[in-house]
């Protein structure tokens, strides 16, 4: 007998492709779900060039083709609101402009990643550029994408959350990054006295990053593991060497700083707003159970 194939197609927000046998008929029933679009949002970086410029018009012009609604952002001027109800958030611009619109995410909304610069922007972050936005986009309506989870990071000044989780790095220093802090490290129940510059604390995804370049270990990118780093630990008379200079933990560790003088700042992802506290005030990190969903277009995600 011969085998029928029978395929429907249905647009949904959902995305997947599922094949199933009816017995009965012999035939396969195909059904291929694609991505619906409808509300985009688009944060970008105000194009200082030509080709910045023409990146921009790049991605507005195929959304209009594909007759997707969008709303543009520019990165100075976001609210959690305009994130609200997104099918898509596309980030133009460089690793800094993908870091700030991530810091209003903590569903499981997509984000896409366009280099508006190749030649001066690392684009770490970045899966698609002006000359393959549209080839991608089209990837993106017909599930032809993978999805990549980047996990991050959040702290607590006491009791209290700082609203952006890092999906970099948090830097812990003295309010006066140039003076040098004095504080108390915990890791692992052990507790250690130890003079600096500062604590850089990474997410896998960081560890290509500030951390790396100060000495880190890179982890994979998908791992939920996390770092800390100490930045140019100092060692003298009364200030003994440190055992806890550097080191990766577990998803369910976390790591604690306690300031013995002075006050301190913290900030994510070195953008955005420096939260300050006080001597004897505990800062806690440890990793967030709300990671940020990257489109990707490598098969291994």
């Amino acid at each position: 007998m011969r085998i029928i194939p029978v395929i429907f197609k249905f647009n949904v927000s959902a995305h997947f492709t599922q094949k199933i046998k009816n017995k009965n008929l012999n035939s396969w029933f195909i059904f291929c779900f694609t991505m619906k679009l409808s509300n985009i949002l688009v944060v970008y970086t105000v194009p200082r060039s030509r080709e910045e410029l023409s990146a921009l018009k790049a991605v507005k012009t195929a959304l209009k083709e594909n007759k997707i609604n969008y709303r543009l952002a520019v990165r100075e001027k976001l609210s959690k609101k305009l994130f609200s109800n997104k099918d898509l958030v596309i980030a133009v611009g460089g690793d800094g402009t993908f870091l700030i619109a991530s810091q209003y995410i903590s569903d499981k909304t997509l984000v896409f990643g366009v280099n508006s610069d190749p030649k001066c922007k690392e684009g770490f972050f970045m899966t698609a550029k002006k000359n393959d936005f549209k080839v991608k986009l089209r990837n993106i309506i017909n599930n032809n994408y993978k999805i990549r989870k980047l996990h991050r990071i959040e702290a607590y000044i006491g009791n209290k959350k700082i609203p952006e989780p890092a999906l970099n790095e948090f830097y812990v220093a003295s309010e006066k990054p140039y003076h040098t802090a004095r504080y108390y490290l915990t890791v692992r129940n052990k507790r250690e006295r130890q003079k600096s510059s500062g604590i850089l604390i990474s997410t896998a995804s960081g560890s290509y990053a500030w951390i790396k370049s100060a000495g880190g270990k890179k982890l994979p990118l998908q791992s939920d593991k996390f770092e800390y780093l100490i930045r140019e630990p100092y060692y003298g008379r009364t200030a003994p060497k440190c055992d806890l200079v550097k080191g990766i933990l577990n998803k369910n560790e976390k790591l604690g700083i306690e300031f013995e003088l002075g006050n301190g700042i913290i900030i994510a992802d070195s953008i955005g707003k420096e939260y300050k506290f006080k001597s004897k005030q505990k800062v806690t990190i440890r990793l967030s159970n709300k990671p940020i969903h990257s489109v990707s277009f490598n098969s291994k995600a």
